[in-house]
């Protein structure tokens, strides 16, 4: 029985040191630019169309989704035009909103 309890209690503190919170929620995207529209300090917001080679591949831990992604495209640099494909990663913050999606 003490084997037992043992075995019990160090396989609940591995599982307790085991789990992180999320910080920032994360997939990986290919996806075409359809729409650019400029923030300020030189960053633009780029919708996205989901069409031809496309792919969404949320994080398994912290996964971001693609409705998010969708609805609210991605802050990146100003360099992307429409038709062009836009690549990386894509991540916001737990305590930001769903508009803070930005492309890494």
């Amino acid at each position: 029985m003490k084997k037992i309890a043992f075995v019990l209690a160090f396989l609940a503190t591995n599982s307790a040191f085991a789990y992180q919170a999320c910080n920032n929620l994360e997939a990986q995207m290919i996806a075409q630019a359809s729409s650019v529209e400029a923030l300020e300090n030189g960053q633009c917001r780029v919708k996205l169309a989901w069409t031809g080679n496309w792919m969404l591949n949320p994080s398994y831990a912290c996964p971001l989704d693609i409705d998010e992604v969708s609805s609210f495209g991605v802050i990146t640099s100003c360099g992307v035009k429409v038709g062009d494909t836009v690549s990386g990663i894509v991540y916001r913050s737990v305590n930001d909103g769903p508009e803070s999606i930005y492309l890494y």
